[in-house]
């Protein structure tokens, strides 16, 4: 399945980071999000509850972003995703994070992808 719904570049605020004080403050991470499902029945039906509202899945990553601690992004990323396969009627999804200020060339990060199996 190669139909998404994608949240590019969230900016968000979240304690991550190795060491207490590096946790100590939140961190601007920067997050996309690819949810896979199969668009057709909502864009023949043009029916909302057949797809990814957008907006309802910005929502529960910035909360959960922002309501944690986390010593690794890939804790963060994890996370992120069984909360969205848990949320939406998704088949996978992918979420990639990397801290704003590793966000230059190159950018650095991590990638994780999770699917109902």
């Amino acid at each position: 399945m190669e139909d998404r719904v994608f949240l590019e570049n969230l900016r968000l605020s979240c304690r991550v980071g190795i060491t207490s004080e590096e946790r100590r403050k939140p961190q601007e991470v920067m997050v996309d999000v690819s949810l896979f499902l199969s668009l057709k029945p909502a864009a023949e039906g043009q029916r909302m509850d057949k797809t990814v509202n957008y907006k309802d899945a910005r929502r529960l990553v910035l909360r959960y972003a922002s309501k944690g601690e986390f010593k690794l992004l890939e804790a963060l990323a994890d996370g992120l995703a069984a909360h969205l396969l848990e949320a939406f009627d998704v088949e996978r999804v992918t979420v990639r994070a990397r801290k704003a200020k590793y966000s230059g060339e190159p950018s650095i990060g991590i990638e994780v992808v999770r699917d109902r199996g």
